[in-house]
């Protein structure tokens, strides 16, 4: 399980996955953005000023990227550099991004943790700052 080409044809499957998150945050295509995640997959959000941690579900999380849309005319995550590490049937990505919404642009860092299950890599954990 652990020799090189197979460590870089899943590193290219988890990369894969991350792509299509960043797209479908980008162009808003909801569908898309659940197929990323594990539907009991949970988000956690660092907030720096007030030091403290939310958790929130899957679908709250919808709910805050849609909302980000309804408002700006773009919301996008650009990703600036992504490091993906693989451990048999689970892989760690380490996303630097800048998140545009409107005029505002904010850097921050997603930690994401994914699971090989049912002949996919799903997204069951993320955590971020901005």
């Amino acid at each position: 399980m652990n020799d090189t080409a197979s460590i870089e044809t899943r590193k290219k499957a988890v990369s894969d996955v991350i792509s299509k998150y960043l797209t479908a945050v980008k162009r808003w295509d909801e569908k898309a953005f659940r197929e990323t995640f594990h539907p009991n997959a949970n988000i956690q959000h660092y907030y720096v000023k007030g030091d403290e941690i939310k958790t929130i579900t899957l679908d709250e999380f919808v709910t805050q990227i849609g909302a980000l849309h309804g408002k700006y005319e773009n919301a996008e995550e650009k990703a600036r550099e992504i490091e993906v590490h693989i451990v048999d049937y689970l892989a760690s990505v380490r996303v630097a991004f800048s998140f545009v919404m409107g005029p505002r642009t904010m850097d921050g860092q997603d930690l994401f943790n994914l699971a090989f299950s049912k002949g996919r890599w799903q997204i069951v954990h993320k955590s971020y700052y901005l």
